[in-house]
């Protein structure tokens, strides 16, 4: 009989999250599967075309069911909507957590898809009370340290809290899975069962660069594109990037490209305008996943950075795999993991002590490079990238996971 399992999520299709991936694998195991998700709203904070707060929707494609349940939208991002956000989704999950205990047949594994808050990871203790299952918490926002890295939560007396919090929600998990190895001491601190390292992947169409024709937009052949796509938040340190923007201003031979949205993104665009750079940097709204390729055609290079902290040194952010799979040379402000994979595998160049100006004079060098030396960075990511992060490791990966 075939194996049932049980997924949470705060993120699923048509929002762009690598468990839409782990949902198709699972699907091609000809596993049961069941999706706990919420009204798709991010990273707007309205709900996408065709949901809404009030209507609650039952998806079936062959052997999987989908159960979107109703949440309060984010909004503007506000502090006060992301609480409403996280808490009516937890309570909507909760009850329906309820329902499935009491009334569906036992699911053979439960994976849980940890982003942010963390109470997604509550909710299988719950299931717990009625049918034992096997659980498995992919973990890519370690608590409280990120909360503490983006200066949410101060005191060390709720983080000292939090802490102990988290410890005993892992131990009803039988695995946890880390996207980095340098994570692995934070969670061994507090888990003493089984950890897994399951780093990232880029999305199907990223690895087979496809490209869509029909996407076109003008930019002038003079100028170097630096290209940067996905979530502009207070995580990737864009206020310091400006100093960096700047240092280029005058020669205006550098075209800033940003692809995204996020909490800090209208914040960013202001703080640009303020200091008369707007003209040296585009925007342009979230593309779908598959479109990126395209876009990044039409960059010489891809900037990725995370706010220096001990959490964020030990993470390895999936945009990291993504740029390398897209064979473009990498600016990457990182220390740590990402630092080390950059240097490992010569895809480009690193800034490892948020230092803007140092990173200004790194970018300078690598524009003396010829054509060639700078393809070759590209090269070099994507070799690496195929060797360690390829789809089908992971895929293969999971497989032995739910089985074991």
């Amino acid at each position: 009989m075939a194996k049932r399992i049980l997924v949470y999520t705060n993120h699923y299709y048509p929002e762009q999250f690598k468990i839409n991936d782990i949902v198709e694998w699972l699907n091609s195991f000809n596993y049961q599967v069941r999706v706990i998700t919420c009204m798709p709203n991010y990273p707007s904070g309205k709900f996408y075309k065709g949901y809404n707060f009030f209507k609650s929707f039952v998806e079936r494609n062959n052997n999987i069911i989908v159960n979107r349940l109703p949440v309060i939208p984010r909004g503007t991002g506000s502090s006060i909507m992301i609480i409403l956000n996280y808490l009516s989704y937890f309570i909507s999950c909760s009850l329906f957590t309820l329902y499935l205990g009491l009334f569906i047949k036992k699911y053979d594994v439960i994976l849980v898809h940890h982003t942010s808050p963390f109470f997604i990871a509550i909710n299988p203790i719950l299931y717990g009370w009625f049918k034992k299952s096997k659980k498995v918490l992919w973990d890519l926002d370690i608590w409280p340290e990120t909360l503490q890295a983006v200066g949410i939560i101060k005191s060390k007396r709720i983080i000292n809290s939090l802490k102990k919090i988290v410890s005993y929600v892992y131990s009803f998990y039988d695995k946890i899975l880390i996207s980095s190895n340098g994570l692995k001491p934070i969670v061994r601190e507090r888990f003493k069962g089984s950890i897994e390292y399951f780093p990232n992947w880029a999305d199907k169409n990223i690895e087979d660069l496809k490209l869509d024709s029909n996407i076109n937009f003008n930019i002038p052949n003079d100028k170097f594109v630096i290209m940067y796509t996905g979530n502009i938040g207070k995580s990737q340190n864009f206020e310091s990037l400006i100093d960096t923007i700047k240092y280029f201003h005058k020669e205006k031979n550098i075209l800033w490209v940003f692809i995204g949205g996020g909490r800090y993104k209208r914040s960013f665009i202001n703080k640009l305008s303020s200091d008369n750079l707007e003209d040296n940097c585009l925007f342009i709204d979230q593309v779908n996943v598959k479109q990126i390729p395209s876009y990044s055609n039409y960059a010489d290079a891809m900037f990725i950075s995370l706010r220096d902290s001990k959490v964020f040194n030990n993470t390895l952010p999936a945009k990291l795999q993504t740029y390398m799979a897209l064979k473009k040379p990498l600016i990457a402000v990182l220390k740590g993991e990402g630092e080390k994979i950059v240097r490992e595998s010569n895809s480009g160049i690193v800034e490892n002590n948020n230092d803007y100006l140092s990173l200004s004079k790194k970018i300078e060098d690598l524009l003396k490079l010829n054509k060639n030396e700078i393809e070759r960075l590209g090269h070099n990511g994507r070799e690496y990238y195929q060797k360690i992060f390829n789809s089908k490791k992971r895929k293969n990966q999971l497989q032995k996971i739910i089985e074991s």
